[in-house]
């Protein structure tokens, strides 16, 4: 089996050698056929260094960089656009999700898109402690998945998991996204749910890292894409409409 891995890089020096370190050597145990493609996102710290650094030392380790700040769906449509294998996973620098690794790559032999649903019964977060960002960022989240499914009557509960894998469309270079900052996770369930893929929701146990940069300005970032999910979520809806052929 040959699967890219795409993992987005922004601001993460406390723990990106560390986490890629991890990953290497939970995919060398596999025996698969692998490339992990990282995109550093303009960091302002000492990721791009760090990240250099790791590619005398890791074999099939492709870095991308972003001449600015683009967001993170830029980043998975770019690192998606240079992968080489048919397969691809997208999982979060700070591997929060870790643990689901195995089960990703095991049931994407047989769907066309796997995700984590942090939401299906059995997940469950390990060294939880409650924050008023966590809190937050959880209430957001869940208020835009209710709002999903209720505006395009689908059964996905959780579109914004941090871990995705799925079958590469021959198409994908020439569909034109709409989401450059956070969305794009989203963008891709939809066209997969249109085009009647095969979806597998999969029960996790997940993880967050202490050094993971959840802040304020994350929040408000997120407040400010809601423009770009409005307007997801009205040509999707339009699109839908008028043909359910999207991907090939």
């Amino acid at each position: 089996m040959n699967i890219s891995f795409v993992i987005p890089c922004y601001n993460c020096e406390g723990y990106i050698k560390k986490n890629i370190y991890k990953l290497y050597k939970k995919l060398k145990s596999l025996k698969i056929n692998y490339e992990i493609i990282l995109i550093d996102d303009r960091s302002t710290d000492k990721t791009l260094i760090y990240i250099n650094n790791l590619k005398n030392e890791i074999p099939k380790l492709k870095i991308l960089k972003n001449i600015k700040n683009f967001g993170k769906s830029f980043s998975l449509i770019k690192g998606t656009r240079a992968s080489k294998y048919k397969r691809v996973i997208f999982i979060d620098c700070d591997l929060p999700y870790f643990k689901s690794i195995y089960s990703i790559i095991k049931y994407l032999k047989i769907n066309d898109m796997v995700i984590v649903n942090r939401r299906k019964r059995g997940s469950r977060m390990q060294n939880y402690k409650l924050n008023f960002y966590q809190l937050m960022r959880s209430l957001l989240g869940y208020s835009i998945n209710n709002f999903i499914r209720a505006w395009f009557n689908i059964t996905i509960r959780d579109t914004q998991a941090g871990l995705k894998g799925f079958v590469k469309p021959k198409n994908f270079s020439r569909i034109k996204f709409i989401s450059k900052r956070f969305f794009f996770d989203l963008e891709l369930i939809l066209l997969f749910s249109f085009s009647k893929k095969k979806i597998f929701s999969l029960q996790t146990i997940y993880s967050v890292d202490k050094n993971s940069n959840i802040n304020f300005s994350d929040l408000i970032k997120n407040f400010e894409t809601l423009k770009e999910l409005i307007k997801i979520c009205i040509n999707y809806k339009l699109m839908n409409e008028k043909t359910n052929n999207f991907l090939r």
